[in-house]
Parts: structure tokens; C-alpha cells; sequence
């Protein structure tokens, strides 16, 4: 039995080593990749279930059972991958000449408390859209009714909207301001996110076909999420959310089953009066609205394209409280649509549905991880019953299956350490707010709490609110090993108590924690800047000093000069001057800073005044200029054990670069 058991882990692995390496070069080998990993977990849960669930005490049994149903669920929701990325799917591109006339267009900007830079980045993102004028209207949509921003639409030539009533929170704001326009087609745009120049040329082309609905594109971001700052991940990790931005989004797209996610998204009017506009009565209105456009036939479409970027949260504690309100959403959601109520839906978009509804609920699987083994340790509760010998001639195959599985769909965009540190973060705190949603009513006319953007400070903080049972979790662990290690008899020490398979889940769940309370660190945040590499000149009275142009900033440049250059001394004596570069003018500004780097002179210069043309033209050199590409996602490769060196390299040059960009 046991040779049986050999042969088994070392065909399973060399199956799956085999074809993963060959699905690098062709994708289409790919297909034995997942398969593989269905057939190899299956055989992993059912020896899980008839042969390692203890058969002991009911508390045994109970633990059991539930590290057996943690582990299903994972199993179902990574099945979900198998589906989206069986067949590769890329939709074919729709240009405007596919459309027999270009409709007319309204951009519904939805604010609410954000701050007046914010909201100008925005709108002169919309004014700067490639689009006919006369078929183009943009509007703020105020349910703040702030002077600002009625001065602020005043001074761009937008129009404002300002409803008497604030009920049903940005959903309502939406249904009012449909009442206020007259576009074919309906854009939503969130206050924080600037749309791209060819976001219409990209976009509008896939209505040529009648049965669309809705046009969805990636929510992608240009500044940092928190895991990437508080870890010093920048340039390391992508964004938390990319993902399911880029890549479940799009598998999605094959079955119709595309999420409305709020923003950055395009809507034909018949669509929405079809369904009686954007729904209300619950948190996530973007989701509801999909759900029932679908349910009436009309199709969603992807683009997958970074085509408008605004901010990721900032701070730990807006983190939670967003994932918190996606959480109760979709429970929300899913109580009051019931999916087998909706009866045009395919079983393929009811799947898709509810399993974004059970994500909500892996919170709770992963506490039940990170207890097991303690309470093995500490009170001897056993989760399971195996043999050191069966558990790696059945675990190792499972556990790389699902791990060349997720190489395999994400294609260097995606980490299973770091996407359990994401999950660890708000798992207390998220799985206790969708229980309680499930459970009972939520409370009448609870306050809608809007994710507060553009953050910024020089003294970073230690969010222990926010992570208290994170480090209770973590202390916890830690009481379990020392004792552990206290309880030892070194005198008949064996080889199988350091080989415990507790001991090294012990010790993953205690440097996992770690990463995950490290996050709730605030380190300051500076105003934003960009790497660029522009050819731009500094004129001062009647001299004219040629400049290499590195990072941009909303109200800043930073500009270097090699330590050789003869015009250095000249610049060196110049607090002021007007620069100019690509179509921008005379762009008065003052110096604030002087820093030596690798032999270059490197000035930073904060920006006095801006006229209308040249804010325009500076704003979308910043977000719209694909060269830089602001919002793409990267491939990247992050290891397990190299995060670390790139945590230590990363915080050692935080400093130079934060006085640099300041």
C-alpha cells in the first residue's frame, strides 16, 4: 500500500511539473494543468473525509470537521478559477466607426465629501476625453450640496446637480441626476477616478450591438494600496485588487457574468430605465444593477483596458471599513435577489454570483487555519488523524497542485503568500460583519460611509484598533510554541516532534500574522509623483537652461542636472523660473529642495501658477499619457522568501526618496 502511495505523489508531481512548464510556452497545455488539480484535490478531500476526521471527543469531531469544510470551500472557490480560465478569452476590440452614429454622452461624476483637488483631477480628466463636445456633457453630482463645487463646476464650464433629498446614498444621487439629463449613454464615474483620453474611442464601439447594456472597465489605481506602502512593496507586488480587476473580470466576460463594480463604466439609458435606474435598498448598488440588467437580457461587456485610474484606500482603517461595506453588500444582494427567483439568469451567472457572495465568508475559513493548530498544542484538540508518511503522500500533491494552478491563471500578477496576508488583514473583522448580515436584519437607515481618499502626512502610526485581534491572534500562536517547546521531554526527544506538521503550521501562521500586523503601520504618505523622462527648459530673464524632467507631481517637478553640466552654477543661483516642456508654457515655479544623487544634482520645484491650458495639459501628461502607463498592471515574480530582501531594500531607500519628493 505504501509503494502504492509513492507511485501515486511521484506521478501526480511529475504530471503536474511537466505540464505546467510546457503551459509557460503554450497556453493551451494549460487545460492539464487544472485538470490535474481537480483530479488530485479530489482525491485529497476524499481521503480527508472517510480517513483523517477525528472520531474522538465531539470537540475533536466538531474541529474536524470544520478544518474539513474550510477546506472544501476552498476548494469550490478555486474550482470557480478552473471554470474562467479554461479556455483563454480575449474580446475582440469595437472601434467608433462600428457605431452608425455617435451617441450622445453624460458623465455622471458622483461626490459627496471628497475634497476639491480630488474632484478637479477628475474633471479635467472628463474635459480632456477624445470626444466630440457637442455629443459630450459632463455633471457633477453633488449629494454633498457644497458651494465648492458649484464654484468648482463653474470655473470648468460642467454642469452641477444637486438633489433636495439624500436618501438610498449614491444610488439615489445617480437616479436623480437621470431625471436632470438626456445622454444615450450613461457614464459613472466615482470622484477619485480620471478617466483616460480614449476612454470613449475604447469603449463606445461594443454598443453597436443592441443587446449591451453596459460597458465595464478595470477600477486600476495610481497610488499605492496599503500593502504595497506599509510593506515597502512598491514596484514589487501589484494592486490587491488587480486581480479580480483584470483577470476575473474578464474570464467573467465569457459568460456574461461581467460585475458592475461602481465605476468607470458606460450605460445605455434604455438599459437602465428597463430596470427602473440604478437599484437602491442595499450597500452595493453597482452589484444589484449588473444582477438585474442581466436578469433582463442585456448583455455586459469587458474591456480590459486601463482606461481611468483613481485612488486605492490609504489607510488600514478605510480598508476595512470598504471591505466591510462589499461584504454586507453582497449578502444584502443576494437576500433580497434571491438567484433562483431570477429566472433568465444562466446556472453559469447564478454561479459566478453566489460564489463572489461566499469570498465574503473565507474570512472565517481562515481563522479556523490559524486556530487548529494551537489547539492541538495547547489543549491537545486534534483536527485531524494521519501519519506524517500519508499526509505527504496525499497533502504535497494538493497543496502544489493548487499552487502551479494559480501560476498557472494569473501569469506573475498574482502571489498566494501575500494574497493570504490580504485575506488575514480583515478576515476578524469582515467575517463578523457578514455573519451578522446573514443572521439578522441589518439596521434601518445605517449611515452609508464613503472610503475617504488623497491621505497624506509626515508622521507615519501604529492602527492597533484596527488590528487588535490580528495581535491577539498572533500572541496566541506564540503562547502555543513556547508551550510547546516547554512541555518537551528532551531527554526521549523524536524525531516526529520536530516534524510535526502542527510545529510548521504553527510557525507559518506566526510569520504570516506578522506580515499582517506589520500592514497596520501607517507609514507617511507624500503627495504623489511620477517617474517620466521628459526634455524640458527652465527660462530666467533672458537665459534658457535645458533640464531632464524625472518625476511630476500635481503641484510639483523634480528636475536633475549631471555634477559636469555647465549650466549647473546657473540653475544652483535660481530660486525661481518658468519651465517649459512637451506643449506646456511658462509654467511658473519656486525651488524647494536640493539633493545630491549617484552624481546627478536633483531639484524639486513646487508650482506657483497654472494656467487653464497648461493645468490641463500637466494633469493629462500625469494620468492620461499611455507612455508611463499609469494604472497597468505589472507581471511580476515575488518568492516567498524574497519579500523580506525586498522589504529591507525598499525601507532603506524610503528616506532618500521622501526627502526628494517632499
Amino acid at each position: 500500500m505504501e509503494k502504492v502511495g509513492l507511485g501515486y505523489m511521484v506521478f501526480s508531481l511529475s504530471y503536474l511539473f511537466l505540464f505546467y512548464f510546457v503551459s509557460k510556452k503554450n497556453e493551451h497545455y494549460r487545460k492539464f494543468v487544472l485538470s490535474g488539480f481537480v483530479i488530485i484535490q479530489f482525491i485529497y478531500l476524499v481521503w480527508r473525509l472517510f480517513y483523517t476526521i477525528p472520531n474522538g471527543s465531539i470537540v475533536e469531531i466538531i474541529a474536524g470537521s470544520l478544518l474539513y469544510l474550510a477546506e472544501f470551500m476552498g476548494f469550490i472557490q478555486a474550482f470557480t478559477l478552473v471554470i474562467l480560465f479554461w479556455k483563454p478569452y480575449k474580446r475582440a476590440e469595437k472601434s467608433l466607426a462600428e457605431l452608425k452614429e455617435l451617441p450622445t454622452v453624460d458623465i455622471l461624476i458622483a461626490t459627496y465629501n471628497e475634497n476639491i483637488e480630488i474632484l478637479e483631477r477628475t474633471v479635467v480628466g472628463c474635459l480632456s476625453i477624445d470626444y466630440p463636445k457637442e455629443l459630450l456633457k459632463i455633471y457633477f453630482c453633488d449629494d454633498g450640496d457644497r458651494a465648492m463645487v458649484k464654484k468648482l463646476a463653474e470655473k470648468h464650464c460642467v454642469e452641477f446637480i444637486a438633489r433636495p433629498t439624500h436618501e438610498h446614498a449614491k444610488a439615489g444621487n445617480l437616479n436623480y441626476a437621470l431625471t436632470k439629463t438626456s445622454g444615450e449613454i450613461i457614464v459613472t464615474q466615482d470622484a477619485d477616478m480620471v478617466p483616460k483620453r480614449e476612454f470613449l474611442q475604447r469603449t463606445l464601439g461594443h454598443f453597436s450591438k443592441e443587446l449591451v447594456g453596459f460597458i465595464q472597465t478595470p477600477q486600476t489605481f495610481f497610488n499605492s494600496d496599503i500593502f504595497q506602502h506599509n510593506l515597502y512593496l512598491d514596484g514589487e507586488i501589484n494592486n490587491e485588487q488587480d486581480f479580480f480587476m483584470r483577470s476575473l473580470e474578464e474570464g467573467k466576460d465569457r459568460f456574461n457574468a461581467v460585475l458592475y463594480v461602481g465605476s468607470n463604466a458606460l450605460f445605455r439609458r434604455a438599459a437602465l430605465d428597463s430596470i427602473g435606474g440604478f437599484t437602491t435598498g442595499v450597500i452595493t448598488e453597482d452589484m444589484a444593477t449588473g444582477l438585474l440588467l442581466q436578469n433582463n437580457g442585456w448583455e455586459g461587456v469587458f474591456v480590459n483596458e486601463a482606461l481611468a485610474s483613481g485612488l486605492s484606500p490609504e489607510t488600514l482603517a478605510d480598508y476595512v471599513k470598504q471591505r466591510d461595506r462589499w461584504g454586507r453588500g453582497n449578502v444584502q444582494v443576494i437576500k433580497k435577489y434571491r438567484l433562483n427567483t431570477l429566472k433568465n439568469l444562466s446556472f453559469m451567472q447564478k454561479w459566478f454570483y453566489l460564489d463572489g457572495v461566499m469570498f465574503w465568508y473565507a474570512g472565517l475559513y481562515k481563522l479556523i487555519f490559524l486556530l487548529s493548530p494551537f489547539l492541538y498544542l495547547v489543549f491537545n484538540i486534534s483536527s485531524l488523524k494521519t501519519t506524517l508518511a500519508q499526509l505527504v503522500i496525499f497533502w504535497l500533491p494538493a497543496f502544489l497542485s493548487g499552487s502551479l494552478m494559480y501560476k498557472s491563471v494569473a501569469r506573475k500578477k498574482y502571489n498566494s503568500f501575500i494574497s493570504n496576508i490580504y485575506e488575514l488583514v480583515t478576515a476578524p473583522q469582515v467575517s463578523w460583519a457578514v455573519w451578522k448580515e446573514t443572521l439578522f436584519s441589518p439596521k434601518k437607515n445605517k449611515k452609508f460611509h464613503v472610503t475617504v481618499k488623497g491621505i497624506q502626512g509626515e508622521k507615519g502610526y501604529f492602527d492597533w484598533r484596527n488590528c487588535k485581534v490580528q495581535i491577539l491572534l498572533l500572541g496566541a500562536n506564540y503562547f502555543a510554541l513556547i508551550y510547546y517547546i516547554l512541555h518537551l521531554d528532551f531527554n526521549h526527544l523524536q524525531w516526529w516532534d520536530v516534524l510535526s506538521i502542527n510545529i510548521y503550521w504553527l510557525f507559518y501562521n506566526i510569520f504570516s500574522l506578522s506580515v499582517a500586523v506589520s500592514v497596520a503601520y501607517e507609514r507617511p504618505r507624500m503627495p504623489m509623483n511620477i517617474p517620466v523622462d521628459y526634455e524640458g527648459e527652465i527660462v530666467k530673464g533672458n537665459q534658457v537652461i535645458p533640464v531632464q524632467i524625472n518625476y511630476l507631481g500635481e503641484k510639483s517637478v523634480t528636475i536633475s542636472v549631471d555634477q559636469n553640466e555647465p549650466f549647473l552654477s546657473a540653475l544652483l543661483n535660481q530660486d525661481e523660473g518658468y519651465l517649459s516642456f512637451q506643449k506646456i508654457k511658462h509654467v511658473k515655479m519656486i525651488r524647494s529642495s536640493i539633493i545630491n544623487v549617484a552624481g546627478n544634482v536633483e531639484m524639486t520645484f513646487k508650482i506657483q501658477k497654472f494656467s487653464r491650458k497648461n493645468h490641463y495639459r500637466w494633469l493629462g501628461l500625469i494620468y492620461s499619457d499611455p507612455t508611463y502607463g499609469v494604472g497597468d498592471v505589472q507581471s511580476i515574480r515575488v518568492k516567498f522568501y524574497t519579500i523580506f530582501k525586498y522589504i529591507v531594500k525598499n525601507r532603506r531607500d524610503a528616506q532618500k526618496n521622501q526627502q526628494l519628493l517632499s
